[in-house]
């Protein structure tokens, strides 16, 4: 088989993997906001709010809407990128979900031997499919320009459809080994786009889209009483450590 032929191949293998892992696997910080009552927004706009349901592919909300009906709204993967901040509201907390924050946050604080070593085992899949979604970024990128590919465009527009249900249409990493340091402390994100926002709160989780942050604060934005934090690592970063 020649090169083209070889890289298309693993194209395919590798794609049709990380489709069945999307399929199957939930944002680790999507996961922790399961079950609680969300307010979403987009930009300093607040768009949805209602209690939370998480799927591998979709995010359901359960809301009441101006004529008092129950509905229950989807926001589908290939829209989460709107979800730039997302407000976990305390004052809607059950006793359950209050006891679950406490122990997710006791660990975060004072991690057992047992958490230790189940977050380096997460941590260590997590570079691994750092290091794959790279590699098959180059196969990508050779594969477009090598000639056939390069000559037939409906060849190369496979590719990018390839490359669009992939999971490497994320630039983040799973893993930074910066931020590990620095899990239950206080920090400061950045908004990418408004430097009139400024977060700040306890850093609980990180994903390859999301950094989830307790006790939240937010400068520059109308708070509704205490809460905890998602911020999409598309709108902001992990700027400052605060001691």
């Amino acid at each position: 088989m020649d090169s083209l032929t070889v890289t298309i191949i693993a194209i395919v293998i590798v794609t049709f993997l990380s489709a069945f892992i999307k399929g199957r696997k939930k944002d680790r910080c999507l996961k922790k906001i399961d079950g609680y009552f969300i307010h979403v927004f987009n930009s300093k706009t607040k768009t949805i709010w209602g209690r939370a349901e998480i799927e591998s592919n979709s995010l359901i909300i359960d809301f009441e809407n101006n004529e008092k009906i129950n509905k229950k709204f989807i926001l589908y993967k290939n829209e989460f990128k709107n979800m730039q901040l997302i407000l976990m509201l305390h004052n809607h907390f059950d006793i359950n979900q209050n006891n679950k924050r406490s122990r997710v946050l006791k660990k975060v604080l004072n991690p057992g031997v047992y958490s230790k070593l189940k977050r380096k085992l997460a941590n260590v899949f997590a570079t691994a499919k750092d290091a794959v979604n790279e590699i098959v970024n180059l196969l990508m990128a050779s594969a477009k320009t090598m000639g056939p590919m390069k000559t037939l465009s409906s060849q190369a527009k496979h590719v990018d459809r390839l490359k669009d249900d992939s999971l490497l249409n994320l630039t983040s990493n799973s893993y930074e080994p910066t931020w590990e340091k620095y899990i239950g402390k206080k920090v400061e994100v950045e908004i990418l786009e408004d430097k009139s926002l400024k977060i700040t709160g306890i850093l609980v989780e990180y994903s390859q889209s999301y950094i989830f942050l307790y006790d939240s604060s937010i400068e520059g934005l109308n708070e509704e009483g205490p809460h905890d934090i998602l911020v999409s690592r598309s709108y902001g970063t992990l700027r400052h450590v605060l001691t």
